[in-house]
């Protein structure tokens, strides 16, 4: 009896109605705000939820690259917030400094995300600057990217700075691998002009490394956090 009330402790969600409070709701919520919000804004709400091939009428192979890229920050994403929250459990303070460590990562992750999802890095200055007015918009734009990227490398700095003493016991290669992969695709997309040879092979193809390593070095993290909280947690039943 005590064996099935511990394992009916370990779930997430206790019963049906903890999960449509917690997260059917929530979603409800969210999509009427949404609808609120781009009918306010004069935007049909099927622009949100229509495939972008289907409406340009493009090969559904467009963009496949891109979408993986972004399945991969995805996963990055999810793996490291999870196995924060699994660990946090454990108790003790070097656990917990494990936890703020992928937490943060998990996060930070996040942010990229969206970027890369919504093409932040190549939109956000256009409310306050009209590209059109410029002879050759190539320069200004490659401006305002380079202070985004810029921002990017200053707030990775201060990471890595703050958990340093945590990536010495990591394979801390691979995450400096995946941060040269990005840089080298940087300098392609803001130093090169766009039509020379390979340009998008090149700036896309390191781009795509520079996730694959980055999603690399954060399984690895949290795959062996995962396993010393298994090791040390013999006496639990998930059954």
């Amino acid at each position: 009896m005590d064996m099935q009330s511990d394992s009916l402790n370990t779930k997430l969600f206790k019963n049906l109605p903890s999960i449509i409070v917690k997260v059917v709701l929530p979603t409800i919520i969210f999509l009427i705000v949404t609808q609120i919000i781009v009918k306010i804004q004069g935007i049909p709400f099927y622009q949100l939820v229509v495939d972008p091939n289907e409406i340009a009428k493009l090969p559904p192979y467009t963009g496949m690259i891109s979408m993986l890229g972004i399945l991969f920050w995805c996963a990055s994403a999810a793996t490291s917030i999870f196995s924060s929250f699994l660990i946090q459990k454990k108790g003790g303070l070097k656990s917990k400094k494990w936890s703020r460590f992928l937490l943060f990562s998990g996060c930070i992750t996040l942010v990229i995300l969206f970027d890369d999802l919504f093409q932040i890095h190549e939109y956000y200055f256009r409310p306050f600057v009209d590209l059109s007015t410029f002879q050759n918009p190539s320069p200004i734009k490659n401006l305002f990217e380079a202070i985004f990227f810029a921002m990017y490398a200053i707030a990775i700095f201060i990471y890595l700075f703050k958990f340093k003493s945590l990536f010495k016991k990591t394979n801390y290669n691979i995450l400096i691998l995946s941060l040269l992969f990005f840089v080298v695709s940087t300098i392609v997309d803001i130093a090169t002009p766009e039509k020379m040879f390979l340009h998008s092979t090149l700036e896309e193809g390191f781009k795509f490394l520079g996730i694959v390593t980055w999603f690399s070095y954060f399984i690895d993290c949290c795959y062996e956090q995962i396993l010393f909280f298994v090791i040390n947690n013999k006496n639990l039943d998930f059954t």
